[in-house]
């Protein structure tokens, strides 16, 4: 056996897993900041404040590049924490579309995989379920929030139908029957509301 070829090799492959290894200490840090900003997107969106969300969302995109910049160089890294924070990219992405009217980002258009996209989208109606609520509590938006309440219907059955192994879409089932509880809730909450009891 030629033990010396062993220790070359073992030599040689150390310096790049050393480098992995700072990648991936980077994307759990890119992740986590990514996940923030997108959480305070939604939460300026959620308030009305159009401007100050979207300048936040931009920054979710430009952290969202970097991210996808070392992912490219050890797509191995692409699980975790990373596809988390590209899922609530997409959700920040959705609801600010939702609230403002404004030019739906598509997994291109951010640089993120498909995947994540979707259950990006699944989380994007219990948000759309906030708005609805809150129209009711105003006490005047039962059309608004039956309006929502559509929307809320047409993503879930689109959803639905995508009936593909976990490996495929990781957590995609289990956000569906969440997402069908969440509707369930809804339109009780509606029909209470149309009938003058919220």
């Amino acid at each position: 056996m030629d033990v010396d070829k062993i220790i070359d090799f073992l030599n040689n492959i150390e310096p790049k897993l050393s480098a992995r290894s700072d990648s991936r200490e980077q994307l759990l840090l890119k992740s986590r900041e990514l996940i923030r900003l997108c959480g305070e997107t939604i939460s300026l969106t959620h308030r009305q404040k159009k401007e100050e969300a979207l300048k936040k969302f931009q920054e979710a995109v430009n952290k969202a590049r970097e991210i996808e910049q070392i992912v490219s160089n050890y797509p191995e890294l692409l699980y975790g924490d990373v596809g988390t924070a590209f899922q609530e990219l997409a959700e920040a992405s959705i609801v600010l579309s939702f609230y403002f009217d404004v030019e739906l980002r598509l997994p291109n258009d951010l640089g993120i995989p498909d995947i994540y996209y979707i259950t990006g989208i699944a989380d994007a109606v219990g948000e759309m379920r906030r708005a609805l609520l809150e129209k009711l509590r105003k006490g005047d938006g039962v059309k608004e929030a039956e309006r929502i309440l559509e929307y809320m219907d047409v993503i879930y059955e689109n959803l639905w139908k995508m009936e593909y192994p976990k490996s495929l879409v990781p957590g995609l089932r289990q956000k569906i029957d969440q997402l069908r509880k969440i509707l369930e809730e809804s339109r009780h909450d509606v029909f209470l509301a149309s009938l003058g009891k919220v």
